[in-house]
């Protein structure tokens, strides 16, 4: 009788914290808004404070308008040219607290961050910086940290 109250508080006890496990995916879809011309590349677990890590790509053509979108809706920095590639200014990342976020654990943010690598190999491998945005992709990370 012991072996199947154990089993069924077992049971239960897994289930609760199933129903608290993150999955990796398209984080923005999931927990945020996600604008037009991102598209969604991979997720894996994070390190430390970084629970999850999605990465998305962006077109340059569509660059600007990703960024005015992240500016609006999660509070990035304006992207400013720094050294070989593009960066929000003062190193500023967006975050928001969703609410499915916070039912998990109450400590959770979803942080937002987008940049773009100017250098660029021509034909005979030599590096130079394409000053062009529209011409290069640019990265948008999305973490869940636990702060």
């Amino acid at each position: 009788m012991i072996k199947y109250i154990l089993i069924t508080i077992s049971f239960f006890f897994f289930n609760s914290c199933k129903s608290q496990h993150l999955e990796c995916g398209d984080l923005l879809e999931k927990y945020g808004e996600k604008p037009q011309h991102l598209d969604f590349i991979s997720c894996k677990e994070g390190k430390g404070q970084t629970i999850l890590v999605a990465e998305y790509k962006v077109e340059g053509k569509y660059s600007e308008e990703v960024e005015e979108f992240l500016i609006e809706k999660y509070n990035i920095g304006k992207l400013e040219f720094v050294c070989c590639g593009w960066e929000p200014s003062g190193g500023k990342r967006g975050n928001i607290t969703p609410p499915e976020l916070i039912a998990i654990d109450p400590y959770y943010i979803l942080e937002i961050s987008m940049f773009g690598n100017a250098e660029k190999e021509d034909e005979n491998g030599k590096v130079q910086l394409e000053f062009d945005r529209t011409k290069i992709d640019f990265v948008v990370m999305v973490r869940i940290i636990r702060v």
